[in-house]
């Protein structure tokens, strides 16, 4: 039964904000999502077992907050398309965006970790892994974030800078998030969370580090 009601979320939020890509509509729902079930207590899986970001994904859908989500990850055409021009190639370009204005050779290529998702997954490395991301202001003009980051000691994650301060609507900001892991576990992913707080908003985004499976870094999970 998710499928329908999430589809009904997302029908609700076009209809408030019809402007909105895809993208910062799923961003809207991912990011205000309720970490905790209705008792405040941890989410569970079918064995009812306390449940991994595979599991419960982002959390339960809270339609009020994603009705006003105060920042958004936004990812458009280009952005894609350079994904598909790193995994794919030319080739892959024409068959799946078939828009002959778009090539290769004019765009940038962006590796699946570094798409602009709410979600941030890694390969579980005590080296130091980098990714960037943008928000866009979808809240009050002038509103300063400041980052929470929720994590367990075996990961260290590092964001720079610290605060995002915005001026007016629309507005979009960059920062970079540094994961590394201080322990190593072979079969098991690590999870924590990256929160963008305000006076009105929370922004989160989970944060899963996942052990190399073939020598490959994990794709992505939304």
């Amino acid at each position: 039964m998710a499928t329908p009601h999430v589809s009904g979320v997302a029908a609700l939020i076009k209809s408030l904000h019809p402007d909105w890509s895809p993208a910062a509509i799923k961003s809207a729902i991912l990011t205000t999502s309720d970490a905790v079930n209705s008792t405040g207590g941890s989410i569970l899986n079918e064995q009812h077992r306390k449940a991994s970001a595979y599991d419960r994904g982002a959390g339960h859908v809270n339609p009020r907050r994603a009705a006003d989500p105060g920042l958004v990850y936004d990812i458009g055409v280009r952005d894609y398309a350079g994904y598909i021009c790193w995994l794919l190639g030319d080739d892959g370009l024409a068959t799946i965006v078939r828009n002959s204005s778009l090539t290769c050779k004019n765009l940038p290529k962006v590796k699946d970790v570094q798409l602009n998702y709410p979600t941030i997954t890694v390969p579980l490395t005590t080296s130091s892994f980098t990714v960037r991301r943008t928000v866009t202001n979808v809240g009050p003009a002038a509103t300063t974030y400041k980052v929470k980051v929720d994590t367990p000691k075996s990961l260290r994650v590092r964001v720079s800078p610290k605060k995002l301060v915005f001026s007016k609507a629309g507005e979009k900001k960059r920062f970079k998030v540094l994961v590394s892991c201080h322990k190593m576990h072979k079969h098991k992913l690590v999870q924590g969370s990256l929160s963008w707080v305000s006076e009105e908003h929370v922004v989160r985004s989970p944060i899963v580090a996942v052990p190399k499976v073939g020598g490959h870094a994990p794709a992505p999970w939304p």
